[in-house]
């Protein structure tokens, strides 16, 4: 147990010094934080454009249109229009903005971030929520492809972010983002396309049928239970291997493909997640049963079906929950594992004198061929003795069978699998001027032995007492201007368009 303690640090360090370098790229080009500055402290309320992008009528003109839209309840949207965001991905900073200017009614989660990203010709849309089922991924993009993109190609941001948000609030009010028939052209369809009937799959071939991405929420939850899965079968698979440490690889190595998925894109591909977190645990775990198959083959093949079944046993340790997490085909093995345990340990002995059949006694029964510590034993369910009777000429076999997850050990006096643990006796406590030791002990529930472990405790330390304190801050209000920008949280929805 000790071992395994020392041993899990030098994994998170070998973790940290694996993703270190994708850690310093994401401090060094999250700049853009600061630097973009949130609306709602400049008093422009819904559109930051800190390169001045956007002429100042059409920023005036988009706060009325957006303020009218925020004071419905039905939609907060915010407008970014940036030169440059360095080398982060803009849909990462698309949902790092949203998150931090906490964009939407915290109830409703109905906020929307706009982000254009110029030098890199990239156009995001982020939703909250409570906008995912009224503003799809589908729709995000097409919008942009259909009346954003177009203008932007031809130099015209002011009337691509206009034509957005028209649309946007169109989608919002009355569920399709199409502008009304009698407008005859939109921007980006002509007539002639229009006539001609195209469907939305020719005129966007593109366009995603649903969101890539997982939210950040549900990616580091899948991230969080593929590393206890992880961590479980290396710790239950390489129990006595001489490469061990080595093997902890198998587990950092698919964590680095998330990493880097994740800050590369700013989300984590739902396939990519489903190899990582599931199919290469579960082909992990298929090929170390083949090699336990191996193995017994090999090396167990001559030996006695108690030794069969011992290391059967062992070897499968830990790992009943592997039929219940990858049913296919692990429910067939484990089934057939099963019922290759209770042959080895169930078929009837042939007696070595007369060569009958031997009989398995009961537990009631093998108790008087059972020494005083292995009834102990029995008790403790440390070790599971058979007794093995003939009848006819009254030969007995006895066999023992550890139990893999017993926490008794070996006693040095009477070598019975009863030694455990007692408790810890303090000796001296510690002081603030000493540090403190004791006895963790040891105590064999068969013949009494007592072992002694010396333990040390550290030399107690004053708190430094102080005053609290308290950092008054102070709000600021924008007069003419209203929001309800305050706790949204985005949902990951969103898509984005190259111009």
């Amino acid at each position: 147990m000790l071992s395994v303690l020392f041993r899990v640090p030098a994994l998170f360090i070998l973790l940290n010094l694996l993703t270190a370098p994708l850690r310093l790229a994401a401090q060094s080009s999250d700049a853009y934080l600061t630097r973009i500055p949130d609306p709602k402290r400049l008093g422009e309320t819904y559109v930051s454009n800190p390169d001045g992008i956007l002429a100042a009528a059409t920023v005036a003109e988009l706060n009325t249109t957006l303020r009218a839209l925020d004071q419905s309840g039905r939609a907060h949207i915010d407008v970014v229009v940036a030169q440059s965001i360095g080398e982060a991905v803009p849909k990462t900073a698309a949902t790092a903005l949203f998150n931090r200017w906490k964009i939407g009614d915290p109830t409703k989660n109905n906020g929307l971030l706009m982000l254009l990203v110029m030098d890199q010709r990239r156009v995001e849309f982020e939703t909250g929520y409570g906008l995912e089922a009224d503003v799809p991924d589908v729709v995000c993009y097409r919008i942009q492809q259909r009346y954003m993109v177009p203008a932007l190609r031809a130099g015209q941001p002011d009337e691509a972010v206009r034509q957005g948000v028209a649309a946007l609030i169109r989608q919002l009010g009355t569920g399709s983002f199409e502008e009304e028939a009698a407008s005859g052209v939109t921007l980006g369809l002509t007539e002639d396309t229009a006539e001609a009937g195209s469907t939305d799959a020719e005129l966007y071939p593109e366009a995603p049928t649903s969101s890539p991405l997982l939210p950040v929420f549900g990616t580091l939850l899948i991230g969080l239970a593929a590393l206890v899965l992880y961590s479980t079968l290396w710790y239950r698979t390489t129990q006595g291997h001489p490469h061990r440490e080595a093997l902890a690889l198998v587990i950092l190595l698919p964590f680095g493909l998330i990493l880097l998925a994740f800050f590369s894109t700013g989300g984590l591909n739902g396939w990519l997640l489903l190899v990582v977190a599931y199919l290469l645990p579960g082909a992990y775990l298929w090929a170390y049963f083949r090699r336990v198959g191996r193995t017994l083959i090999q090396q167990y093949a001559g030996r006695s079906r108690h030794a069969q079944y011992t290391y059967l046993r062992q070897a499968h340790h830990g790992l009943g929950f592997a039929p219940y997490v990858f049913p296919l085909p692990l429910v067939w093995y484990w089934a057939r594992h099963q019922q290759q345990l209770q042959a080895l340990r169930e078929t009837p002995y042939s007696c070595p004198s007369c060569s009958r059949p031997m009989r398995r006694l009961g537990e009631d029964e093998e108790d008087a061929f059972l020494q005083a510590g292995e009834q102990v034993e029995e008790k403790l369910r440390s070790v599971d003795h058979d007794v093995w009777h003939c009848d006819a000429c009254q030969h007995t076999l006895k066999l023992n069978y550890p139990d893999p997850g017993t926490e008794a050990q070996p006693c040095p006096a009477c070598h019975y699998r009863t030694l455990l643990d007692a408790g810890r006796q303090v000796v001296t406590h510690a002081t603030y001027e000493a540090g403190g030791w004791g006895w963790d002990m040891t105590r064999c529930r068969h013949c009494g032995h007592e072992q002694k472990t010396r333990f040390t405790t550290p030399r107690l330390t004053r708190s430094s007492s102080g005053g609290s304190s308290f950092s008054s801050g102070s709000s600021s209000s924008s007069g003419g201007s209203w929001s309800s920008s305050s706790g949204g949280s985005s949902g990951g929805g969103g898509a984005g368009s190259s111009w």
